[in-house]
């Protein structure tokens, strides 16, 4: 495992800004069935809303979940908390230390991608909560189907892409169409489609909003005083990094990083399959 892949270092990272800034360890969109405006002070509860909605669709007869991608471990905790016996997938060493810390020894934790993942245990549910974006589809699905108990579930809550006219800034979730052939292609069965978008949506009206009132002009500050005091290094970094530094303004910088362009490219559902 790369142990510097730029996704897993986003991760950690996100941890830190949600910890330190809006009181919340927890590495997903939030929910806002009812306020349509995200705010730092709202924000740790409407993620709560989101752990609960997918507490509330866990199916009857569950006992043991395996939590893909389970970032620091705080709905792992929820679920032990309730009864199931929870393992955990994990790529970061330092979220893997934080979900040490919060479970139970009878959990077992794997540090390691979906798709490198060894382990004879069946699970009743196979649970990924914003974390199906990021592994390899057709693999994936195979290998969750070997994975299932007799009469097993897979629970997804994660954003997908539509295909629909347009170009878009906004990375991550597989393209709609393609998972609903890789599904159609298995011998998984669809029990729930729950579409939450409008609900999750509010989360980029805020990133927006903290792109532009906070980290642009500490950026333009940055590249000020830079400029000021070393000419020439502010100079050869731009030079440098020019095509990186193009592409953050261009993706995060743009302005169309909003919920009404979510609303019109991603596709954010709550599936639920039985095998």
């Amino acid at each position: 495992m790369n142990k510097y892949d730029s996704k897993v270092i986003g991760l950690d990272v996100g941890l830190l800004i949600g910890k330190f800034f809006m009181d919340t360890e927890d590495l997903h969109y939030g929910y806002w069935p009812h306020e349509k405006i995200a705010t730092a002070q709202n924000f740790a509860a409407a993620q709560q809303r989101y752990s609960q909605l997918i507490i509330d669709h866990i199916p009857d007869g569950v006992q043991r979940i395996l939590d893909v991608g389970s970032g620091s471990g705080n709905l792992a905790k929820k679920l032990i908390g309730l009864g199931y016996q929870v393992d955990c997938v994990i790529p970061s060493e330092f979220l893997e230390e934080k979900v040490q810390e919060k479970l139970d020894e009878n959990s077992i934790i794997h540090l390691c991608k979906f798709e490198e993942l060894e382990t004879t245990i069946p699970y009743d549910l196979i649970l990924f909560s914003e974390s199906f974006q990021y592994v390899r589809l057709i693999e994936s699905v195979q290998k969750i189907e070997n994975l299932l108990s007799p009469n097993g579930h897979l629970l997804i809550c994660d954003v997908f892409h539509k295909n629909v006219p347009g170009k878009s800034s906004m990375r991550g979730g597989h393209r709609w169409d393609y998972f609903e052939e890789a599904i159609q292609n298995s011998q998984l069965k669809l029990v729930k489609d729950l579409d939450i978008t409008e609900e999750t949506a509010p989360t980029y009206d805020f990133l927006n909003q903290l792109l532009t009132d906070v980290a642009g002009p500490i950026a333009d500050m940055s590249g000020t005083y830079l400029n000021d005091k070393y000419p020439k290094l502010a100079k050869l970094v731009k030079w440098k990094f020019r095509n990186k530094l193009d592409r953050i303004n261009r993706v995060w910088f743009s302005g169309e990083l909003t919920g009404e362009n979510f609303i019109k490219f991603k596709s954010y559902r709550l599936l639920i399959y039985k095998i």
